[in-house]
């Protein structure tokens, strides 16, 4: 295996005049990112960034976010990829845990940047320097040519936010190793950027690791072109596919059903270029997998499960197994370098059939979570990954996805954790408790929704709890409907402990 900064250098030399990026602010060549990556981490290093100091990065889907990704990996960095979708109070959090001394932001959410500024000028004696997209970076560049490898395989090479079980943001530290090994599973698994002239449009955020680590990282490494999108709907990518002549992407299920629903699969832009498209972070189901199957015959496709803290592929349902109707509802089986078990909860492998939590062990894991030993130490305890996902296992080896240990809900692609909502609520003066469900949609995967217990003489309506989230949480993570019950409406354990599933069975959420 190499380090990121081994492949760009090895790509410079054998892909000098192949497109490596592209996207709404321009194209470059390997040669190009290349030498563009060089000369950015020279001034990252001059300007003190040591081997593993984090540096912030917050941009969308352009070429300046994927340039600076290698940039900062170049220098021996941390590159940090900031959510531009948090609230100012969110991304203040971020960058204080993290405690990165330069953060590099595209023109476009420079204003979000300074409100998360102000925020920690309150609390913090210095600031990190900031360097806009445009002559700020530019003028970071100097010299010509390789740059010195100052890392190894086990250097960390990013940090991709997640949640944990409690609600809070978690910083997931992945290494070079991580990222080489996931990007090898994708090449040889699931074909990513294997075929030839390979290019790979991006349309999920970079600052999630299926963007950054299965579709980035893989395509450069095979000498394939990512084009990266800044937005996703109908048009954008019909223009994407045609005029770039995109062979593969991933895209969420609910962007999926999308694009059927409108019928824009039946452009023929579609059936001229679309090779592979890959799903997940989502439900797929047989009617879903056939609509797409009668639209795009010719078009392979993939289902995937994953999480970051994996580095973050685990297993993957093949397309030769994707009608197949005796592992319709499964998530695969897992990667070449993955090995994935269930375990019951006393951590011995669970019989086939028998429910349990998935849990990982291989190359690419992370390092832990930033700052975070404890909590890196159980999730990582007797040398597996256990992911708090729910199970079971057939005697063929295919995974079937259950409940959430964690009560993570999956909307618009999003990872959303109830505890952290439920936190937000809870400052609200009127709200005596609140309780966040995930409840199955045909759209979003899962709608958000509250139960919520008001104090004694309160009066407040839906629509100023959500104006007060709002402030505080990015707009994806308040609920669309809430509803208010009296104190005895929260069905308990004999512990006294809020019993969610029942929860939802009395609202009729479960259905």
């Amino acid at each position: 295996m190499r380090t990121i900064g081994d492949w760009i250098r090895l790509n410079y030399r054998r892909y000098p005049q192949k497109e490596a990026l592209v996207g709404v602010d321009g194209r470059l060549t390997f040669a190009e990112v290349a030498e563009r990556a060089w000369q950015l981490a020279r001034g990252l290093r001059d300007a003190g960034v040591k081997p593993g100091d984090p540096v912030g990065v917050l941009a969308g889907n352009t070429v300046y976010n994927a340039e600076s990704f290698f940039s900062v990996a170049a220098s021996g960095g941390i590159y940090v990829a900031y959510n531009w979708r948090w609230t100012a109070t969110e991304l203040a959090a971020g960058i204080e845990e993290t405690g990165a001394s330069i953060i590099l932001v595209e023109e476009q959410f420079e204003e979000l940047l300074e409100e998360a500024l102000g925020i920690l000028g309150t609390r913090m004696e210095r600031l990190p320097r900031v360097v806009r997209q445009g002559t700020q970076t530019d003028g970071l560049r100097t010299g010509s040519g390789p740059i010195d490898e100052v890392v190894g395989l086990e250097s960390p090479l990013c940090i991709i936010y997640t949640g944990g079980s409690t609600g809070a943001s978690k910083g997931v530290v992945l290494s070079h190793r991580s990222a080489a090994a996931n990007a090898f599973n994708e090449m040889y698994d699931c074909g990513v950027g294997s075929r030839p002239n390979e290019r790979g449009l991006i349309v999920t955020p970079l600052f999630h690791s299926a963007a950054l680590l299965c579709w980035l990282v893989p395509h450069f490494m095979a000498g394939a072109t990512s084009v990266l999108a800044p937005k996703f709907d109908d048009a954008t990518m019909v223009d994407w596919v045609g005029r770039e002549s995109i062979s593969n992407t991933f895209m969420i299920p609910n962007m999926m059903r999308k694009l059927m629903d409108n019928g824009v699969f039946n452009d023929p832009v579609f059936q001229k270029n679309l090779k592979a498209l890959h799903t997940g972070a989502g439900l797929l189901r047989m009617p879903d997998k056939e609509l797409f199957a009668q639209m795009l015959p010719g078009t392979e496709l993939f289902f995937r499960y994953g999480l970051t803290e994996a580095g973050p592929m685990v297993t993957r349902l093949l397309a030769k197994d994707m009608l197949d109707p005796s592992v319709d509802g499964s998530i695969g089986t897992e990667y070449l370098l993955v090995e994935a078990e269930v375990q019951d909860l006393d951590g011995r492998p669970a019989a086939a059939g028998e429910l349990g939590e998935i849990c990982v062990r291989g190359p690419g894991l992370m390092t832990g979570y930033f700052g975070k030993p404890e909590a890196t130490a159980d999730a990582l305890r007797g040398g597996w990954l256990h992911t708090g996902d729910l199970a079971v296992r057939d005697e063929r080896g295919y995974f079937y996805f259950r409940d959430r240990l964690k009560e993570m809900i999956k909307t618009g692609g999003e990872n959303v954790y109830s505890a952290e909502i439920e936190q937000v609520l809870h400052l609200h003066p009127a709200v005596l408790e609140a309780a966040v469900v995930g409840v199955p949609d045909l759209k979003w995967d899962e709608e958000v929704r509250a139960a919520v217990v008001l104090r004694t003489g309160a009066n407040v309506t839906q629509e100023d709890l959500s104006e007060f989230m709002r402030t505080r949480l990015a707009g994806y993570k308040v609920p669309k409907k809430m509803v208010f019950l009296g104190p005895e409406g929260f069905p308990r354990s004999a512990a006294g402990k809020l019993v969610k599933s029942k929860l939802k069975h009395n609202l009729g959420w479960d259905k």
